[in-house]
């Protein structure tokens, strides 16, 4: 904001700020020693520094008066506006478990941000060229304790899963596979 003719007098003063901002790195590599001291003393640093980048926030709002081209001469980063939901990433780190009965596992993923559901199918049986025959799409609101069953003792079992929402719904993730028992 130095010399810039859209803010020539920030409220804080940048020369204060700056000392603000130079006392908080100063107890921040104090902090590094361990001491609750000085883990307390930088607490306190980074308080007031926050306070008076909310106050310098202020007068370059209050300043720009909507402007976007003058709050981001500012060099303060513009808030984006909370934009519609977007069609959902895949699910990731699938995990197919043993489960103490035979002739079934347990599939487990994370969830997927803005995710409603999960759609899933699993294969038993690829062919001739090592595709996998995907059985039906099974639906599911949990990612977790997605019982796959019966499977045959010995059989590899491939499973993938894709999220839905409102908008659409995501690719399919890479299947991951393990031996029925």
């Amino acid at each position: 904001m130095t010399d810039n003719p859209h803010f020539e007098t920030p409220l804080p003063a940048l020369a204060d700020v700056q000392l603000i901002v130079d006392d908080f790195r100063d107890k921040l590599a104090s902090t590094r020693k361990g001491s609750p001291l000085n883990t307390s003393e930088k607490n306190h640093s980074r308080q007031l520094l926050e306070s008076e980048l909310k106050k310098l926030a202020f007068y370059v709002n209050t300043v720009a008066n909507g402007a976007l081209h003058i709050v981001l001469s500012s060099g303060f980063p513009a808030k984006q506006l909370r934009t519609s939901m977007d069609i959902p990433l895949f699910p990731e780190r699938l995990r197919l478990l043993d489960t103490p009965q035979s002739g079934q596992l347990r599939f487990d993923f994370n969830m997927a941000k803005s995710a409603w559901e999960y759609e899933y199918s699993y294969a038993t049986f690829v062919d001739d060229n090592g595709i996998p025959q995907w059985g039906n799409i099974l639906t599911t609101t949990s990612s977790r304790n997605n019982i796959i069953a019966p499977l045959e003792a010995g059989s590899i079992c491939r499973v993938r899963v894709r999220s839905r929402n409102g908008k659409g719904v995501s690719d399919w993730s890479e299947p991951v596979s393990r031996m029925a028992r």
